[in-house]
């Protein structure tokens, strides 16, 4: 008798071996699984997914003198890296991104489609992270401004999940923006820390601290700050040493904005520490690390039984790169510092818990396009859409075609595209959202020959009807529309057109805007350059597998099964 027909014949038999001689193969698999003392979470806000390779020249020593480590050369030399991690997003900007790091999930899901929207009953905007309930908490705050919280978003995030898990993980958040540090944390994070340029102190919100106080190591830390600005408020960024070979030595065409006049166009740089534009300084790079370095120390991360969070984005990058562009000197030599303060965080790390017991995750939130006004002068098609004139065109085409508005006007406002309809004036005219707004898809769509830097456009009928424009770009709105936060109707510019303002902003589906670098270490990544395909939800799965945790609610990632090793 075969074992193949004997094991028919006997097949509860067979079946109960098989699964006792099985039990010892899974246990050791399981226990293979190095579980991290510290998920160690890093985002640099709009880093383009080609800085790494176009200064790594400019980089630390993956180790130095034997003790101190390097920052973007550590993690290319012990870690996983992949070049071009993407966003499904049709809009890429802070809260969208910061948004779907961490969930895994995207705006369709977690909630988050766009930095603001309009609410068209009450003409009011709303911001991502908005909630008037839970009042700001910090050293001299006015009382007039809007409270703090992550109840705009939905679902839960990797942070979340370790503490729905029953793990006692700390999860600790910070950031300059308010949006970054409490995207990345969810609902459960112990603590989400921003900064607040008018007092020049650390702050968070009732939300994190219900006792209105800040924790002693926070106050610590801003009694710091305000010795530090008393002593001397004056900072001066001068050029470093070598570099500048790939980025443009001219900002003529890079940045025309009056509010750079005070600090100079060209190196070097001057402004005051309690100023707006100290938050494009390299200061503000050290603010933001000495903040992670202070959690680190305080709360005793990545001490306890079970793996702690400790999750920094570092948006100085992200207010340089809007003033002078990509391209310009200033993201290069921020770039340079950005490596040294992940660097001096590493050694930190290494010194307390060892890096050996960490998994680190580097990514971006978005990234960006060069300034549309260079790129024409170097005859590329680019260049700026007026969104005023759009809504001026949409207010009178609404009216020839449904009458002129009983009260108000029929568009609230006009923002990044998105176009926000007066819900009253459709009350008044007894008209159904979707007629109107799919007649000014319609209008815009068959005036696209005519207006300078659109692609095509879309409402929410055309998501639920099936009728978006093709390919790509369908996908990525699916993901992203959110009915009553989406815009009623939405444009999708050219590619290298952005509105007018900065010298460079981000906001569309294009590879400049939707392409990140992404890259991961830990005790069990193998080290190389991968150029599979990847995407930013990876993330949440992967350090959901590595801590043994469910993944978000929302979670539509995959492991990045071929970045590890030694679990077989």
């Amino acid at each position: 008798m075969s074992v193949f027909s004997f094991a028919l014949r006997n097949s509860k038999t067979t079946l109960g071996l098989l699964a006792c001689m099985a039990l010892p193969a899974q246990a050791q698999s399981v226990a293979q699984i190095k579980k991290p003392k510290l998920v160690l979470v890093l985002v640099i806000d709009q880093f383009r997914a080609d800085l790494i390779r176009r200064f790594e020249p400019r980089f630390l020593p993956a180790v130095s003198g034997g003790k101190k480590l390097g920052g973007f050369r550590y993690l290319l030399e012990k870690g996983a890296y992949f070049p071009f991690a993407e966003y499904g997003l049709i809009q890429n900007m802070t809260c969208p991104g910061h948004a779907t790091i961490l969930s895994g999930a995207y705006a369709y899901q977690n909630g988050i489609a766009i930095n603001d929207w309009t609410d068209g009953k009450t003409g009011k905007s709303i911001y991502c992270v908005q909630d008037d309930k839970e009042p700001l908490v910090g050293p001299g705050l006015k009382g007039d401004r809007s409270g703090i919280s992550p109840r705009n978003f939905h679902g839960s995030t990797f942070g979340d999940e370790l503490k729905n898990s029953g793990y006692a993980s700390k999860v600790v958040t910070i950031a300059l923006k308010d949006r970054a540090a409490v995207l990345l944390g969810g609902y459960r994070n112990d603590l989400a820390l921003w900064y607040d340029i008018g007092t020049h102190s650390w702050i968070t919100s009732h939300y994190y601290r219900p006792d209105g106080t800040l924790p002693a190591w926070v106050t610590d830390l801003n009694e710091t700050i305000a010795k530090d600005v008393a002593k001397d408020k004056t900072l001066t960024w001068t050029l470093s040493e070598g570099g500048g070979e790939r980025s443009l030595a001219d900002n003529a065409l890079m940045s025309k904005r009056k509010s750079l006049a005070s600090m100079g166009q060209d190196f070097p740089h001057h402004a005051d520490k309690d100023t707006v534009n100290a938050l494009m300084f390299p200061y503000s790079t050290e603010l933001t690390a000495n903040a992670a370095i202070a959690a680190l120390e305080s709360m005793k991360l990545g001490t306890g039984k079970d793996p702690d969070v400790l999750a920094v984005s570092f948006s100085n990058h992200d207010f340089a790169s809007h003033n002078f562009g990509p391209n310009s000197r200033e993201v290069e030599e921020l770039t340079v510092v950005e490596d040294r303060e992940i660097g001096r965080l590493f050694t930190e790390v290494e010194q307390k818990i060892g890096m050996e017991n960490v998994i680190v995750v580097l990514t971006a939130d978005h990234g960006s396009p060069p300034n549309p006004d260079w790129l024409k002068s170097q005859k590329v098609d680019a260049g700026r859409v007026d969104e005023e004139k759009l809504q001026l065109m949409a207010e009178t085409y609404l009216s020839a075609t449904f009458g002129k508005p009983i009260r108000g006007s029929w568009i609230y406002a006009t923002g990044d595209f998105n176009f926000y309809f007066n819900y009253n004036t459709l009350n008044d005219k007894k008209l159904e959202l979707d007629k109107v707004a799919q007649s000014l898809t319609q209008y815009f769509r068959k005036s696209i020959p005519t207006l300078e830097g659109i692609a095509d456009a879309y409402c929410g009928a055309d998501v639920r009807n099936n009728t978006l424009p093709p390919s790509l770009f369908q996908k990525l709105i699916r993901q992203t529309y959110i009915p009553g936060r989406s815009g009623d109707v939405v444009l999708i510019p050219k590619p290298y057109y952005i509105v007018p303002g900065a010298t460079t902003t981000h906001l569309s589906a294009y590879a400049y805007d939707r392409t990140v670098p992404l890259l991961i270490a830990g005790p069990q990544i193998k080290q190389g350059v991968y150029a599979t395909k990847v995407e930013v939800i990876d993330i949440a799965p992967t350090l959901s597998f590595f801590t043994g945790t469910l993944p978000p609610s929302g979670s539509e990632g995959r492991i990045l099964s071929e970045a590890i090793g030694d679990v077989k």
